[in-house]
């Protein structure tokens, strides 16, 4: 049986059980098809990794996911059908995830105590006792004996029934097509690595698709691989002397250095490999300890690729790693371009707001068919200034550079620029992009929603973006699902709209504006402070923080802002809860960075 033949047969034979299973588990018929259709097409692009690890709990657990991101933002959203035992799907969602999904699993799922326990994520025992109370909540909510209830849930299938099951030739061409990174298996796997002060990561793989290199300096000529190849050794490295310039007040020392191309531990965060070349010529990476600072680090790393082509591609990779870099509390700070007359290096900041703060400063350059990276960590907000560090990361290249008789330079001059694209739905926020929420030690995930109605819109500015003056728009939602402590009404939502013109985005800005400001005055039990605004010679926008009187003497908070660059318009709006909120300022980080995104909008 070939390799499409064995997934067709898995795909054709599990549909049925595996939509029942979402639906009742997520309570909306449609959510969970279309949940249920994208896990299918996960698995095909896994499928060489999953086929002999039970692949329907797989499907299972990608839809549930799928489900838990849709319905995340906007719960009272969800739709229960005319044909559906909603009195038994309400009484499923008031039980824990958990215990929803062991339930659903020994029904529907049809599959026994322990495998339903390890699908969860829970031990055998706490599995028992978990089922135990959750039988007993459905008895008492339900007023039924537990064989009755039994029955209904197997009954939830005929809700089902009526789906058009897409073709597998359908499933597996969309999956090519789509060939994008896994965001929700990616937060999974996140969650699962600790963190430390360390240089560690996360498994993954990401690749920009149609990320455009910054104009980078060629070393010798077209002919040069085998010379670039030859040339480079342990020599070309940087000395503990140059690095010390990253902190003068330390002293550093050589704290190793590896050529084991086998080697596959990652040498710092966010990378989820340990070289971005799959089959690289040569490798080096040398790492440095500071003997004043323990927790100061710094490795530098060269990719001798076999090819120009190859090398551009590790690059990019490269990039792409920390651009899409999804771990607990860290954050993309700020992005730079180091210019220079024979070719520009790339250096990015991101910092983690675990205790104790730690800053990451990590450079990139790539010639020829050399690539190299220098990565610098501290404990703390402050990093080394960046053109210290881009003259260090200069100093790496121009040992190379002179090795392989390319022309070299010191001549550098350093600018901030906007943060490279995400590889996946470039356009909006980024995972990397959104800050920290109180004490929640858990990734932030993303999906796509339709804009219709419009997410981002809020009681007072009534943005929609159906009007036919926007060619495009589309939208995402960003929520912790994984923590659950949070309320259902918690996350994050941006709206992206593509309007026929500049004039006509402007217009739609100007009125929504408009009923924003006026919202107190029409509203009583609105009350809008803290509005501030933002200018670049790109973008421009604004935002607000607009309270509702619910109850008297109680009042909930959201932000909003919107956000417009040239033709393009996007509204990013926050409901916190509670003590779970970011400042004004925090939030007007996040517009800013929405700004910078739309610049890769189409």
């Amino acid at each position: 049986m070939t390799r499409v033949d064995e997934f067709d047969s898995f795909y054709s034979s599990t549909f049925a059980q595996a939509v029942q299973v979402t639906y009742a588990v997520s309570g909306d018929r449609q959510v969970a098809f279309e949940a249920t259709v994208d896990a299918y097409r996960r698995a095909w692009r896994d499928w060489s990794k999953i086929r002999d690890r039970h692949p329907l709990g797989y499907v299972r657990n990608e839809a549930w996911k799928l489900t838990a991101l849709s319905r995340g933002t906007h719960p009272l959203r969800r739709k229960h059908e005319e044909d559906s035992d909603t009195q038994l799907l309400e009484a499923l969602a008031e039980l824990s995830v958990d215990d929803r999904r062991l339930i659903v699993l020994m029904t529907l799922g049809n599959t026994d105590l322990e495998e339903a326990s390890r699908e969860v994520g829970l031990p055998a025992e706490e599995g028992i006792e978990s089922v135990t109370t959750a039988l007993a909540s459905l008895e008492t909510a339900l007023r039924q004996r537990i064989d009755m209830i039994e029955r209904r849930m197997h009954a939830l299938a005929s809700a089902t029934e009526s789906l058009q099951v897409p073709d597998p030739a359908t499933v597996r061409s969309a999956a090519k097509r789509g060939r994008r990174r896994n965001t929700v298996l990616l937060v999974a796997a996140s969650v699962a690595i600790i963190f430390g002060s360390g240089f560690v990561a996360t498994d993954g793989d990401a690749l920009a698709s149609g990320t455009k290199a910054p104009s980078r300096q060629k070393f010798g000529t077209e002919q040069d691989v085998q010379l670039d190849a030859k040339t480079i050794d342990t020599g070309n490295l940087l000395s503990a002397k140059q690095v010390s310039n990253l902190d003068p007040a330390s002293s550093w020392a050589v704290d190793g250095t590896d050529q084991n191309v086998n080697n596959t531990t990652p040498y710092a965060t966010c990378p989820t490999k340990r070289y971005a070349n799959k089959n690289p010529r040569k490798v080096f990476v040398r790492t440095f300890a500071s003997k004043g600072a323990a927790t100061e680090r710094v490795a530098q790393a060269i990719e001798v690729s076999r090819s120009d082509t190859i090398a551009a591609t590790t690059y990019e990779r490269l990039v792409q790693w920390y651009s899409d870099c999804e771990h607990p509390r860290v954050q993309l700070v700020a992005a730079y371009t180091v210019q220079r007359p024979f070719g520009d290096f790339q250096i990015l900041r991101l910092r983690s707001h675990r205790s104790p703060q730690r800053t990451f400063t990590v450079g990139f350059s790539h010639s020829g068919t050399i690539t190299s990276t220098l990565v610098h960590e501290v404990d703390g907000k402050k990093g080394p200034s960046v053109r210290t560090f881009a003259r260090t990361l200069n100093d790496s290249v121009d040992k190379v550079c002179k090795d392989s008789g390319g022309v070299c330079t010191d001549r550098i001059q350093v600018r901030r620029t906007d943060p490279p694209p995400t590889s996946e739905a470039p356009e909006y926020l980024g995972i990397v992009d959104l800050p920290p929420i109180s004490n929640i030690d858990k990734v932030w995930a993303a999906a796509t929603v339709p804009a219709k109605p419009n997410p981002a819109a809020t009681r007072c500015d009534k943005a929609d973006f159906s009007s036919e003056d926007v060619r495009d728009a589309s939208a995402r939602i960003y929520v912790l699902y994984e923590a659950k402590t949070l309320p259902d009404k918690f996350g994050v939502a941006e709206t992206v709209g593509r309007f026929s013109s500049t004039k006509k985005a402007k217009a739609f800005v100007k009125k929504a504006t408009e009923r924003l400001e006026s919202c107190a005055d029409d509203t009583l039990s609105a009350k809008i402070d803290q509005r501030k605004s933002f200018k670049d010679p790109a973008f421009s926008g604004d935002v607000w923080r607009v309270g509702l009187e619910v109850t008297k003497g109680s009042r909930t908070y959201y932000r909003t802002s919107l956000i417009r660059r040239g033709s393009k318009v996007a509204q990013v709006t926050f409901t916190p809860a509670g003590k779970y909120d970011i400042t004004q300022t925090e939030f007007e980080a996040v517009a800013t960075r929405a700004a910078t995104r739309l610049k890769y909008a189409k």
